[in-house]
């Protein structure tokens, strides 16, 4: 693993994880999908868990969540046992999902909102912080002119960036997210890629599950790769460069970091999702 100080140059005790996996085995009902996994993630880092489809590694971050089984091995998070865990709020989730439609008319506000629930009383009050928080987290995906907008009506991408800003409304310390450029067009990939990177600086983990590196070549600091269920790759954004991109050549996604083509714009400290327009 590669701590933020190591990252700088200074070598200095590396703080303690946030997300611990040792001998993790997860699957569905008694049937594995990754088998042995071991994972340290620590404060501070910009993650990309890699791999084709089928690989597994979506099952790794529902694992987090306690959406596929704990078949064998530990999960830690934030230094305690997942089943024991009940500090909710701190730990972000964007899940792999096309659609927010339903039968139900809802709007975008009250779907982001949600996200602030795990924080409110038990009387589930929205406060002055609560509301604020909400507009923010529109406001930093570029929705904060479809507020009121029926979610059922928006694009495939426009959703997508809901349940973004459904999970930064909670201000969560870690975030995980699993294939957040889906139906994402490439100018509005940049737009997360530059409000990621504004989260990263103010402290934000993150941890990416996808199958596209070239949005994310800027900001990410360590590759994982996830082949046939198990880790075959754990090293550092230019380790990967150098050496495990050769992992992804016998598979039907050739994008690379360093690919000059294909490299995300230098990242702002400013310019919300909605600088690349309302297209997806």
């Amino acid at each position: 693993p590669h701590g933020a100080a190591d990252r700088a140059g200074v070598r200095m005790t590396d703080p303690a994880p946030v997300i611990e996996l040792r001998g993790a085995t997860f699957g569905y009902g008694e049937r594995p999908v990754v088998t042995d996994i071991d994972l340290t993630i620590r404060p501070g880092e910009v993650v990309l868990v890699l791999g084709p489809n089928g690989s597994g590694k979506s099952t790794i971050a529902k694992g987090l969540f306690g959406l596929t089984d704990l078949l064998a091995g530990e999960v830690d998070v934030f230094g305690m046992p997942r089943a024991s865990f009940r500090d909710y709020p701190r730990l972000g989730y964007v899940p792999q999902r096309h659609t927010l439609a339903s039968s139900v008319t809802v709007t975008v506000a009250e779907v982001v909102s949600s996200g602030r629930l795990s924080r409110q009383s038990w009387l589930g009050l929205a406060t002055r912080a609560d509301r604020a928080q909400v507009r923010r987290a529109l406001e930093l995906v570029g929705l904060a002119d479809r507020a009121s907008v029926d979610v059922g009506a928006l694009s495939g991408g426009q959703q997508r960036r809901v349940l973004i800003a459904r999970a930064l409304a909670g201000e969560p310390d870690v975030l995980v997210m699993d294939e957040p450029t889906a139906g994402v067009d490439i100018a509005n990939q940049h737009g997360l890629v530059e409000v990621l990177a504004r989260l990263v600086a103010e402290g934000l983990t993150l941890v990416v599950v996808t199958h596209e590196l070239a949005a994310f070549a800027d900001l990410v600091t360590r590759v994982v790769v996830v082949d046939g269920g198990r880790i075959a790759f754990d090293g550092s954004r230019d380790h990967f460069v150098a050496t495990g991109s050769e992992l992804l050549h016998d598979h039907d996604w050739h994008h690379h970091l360093d690919h000059p083509a294909r490299r995300s714009p230098v990242i702002s400290a400013e310019g919300p999702l909605s600088q690349g327009g309302s297209r997806s």
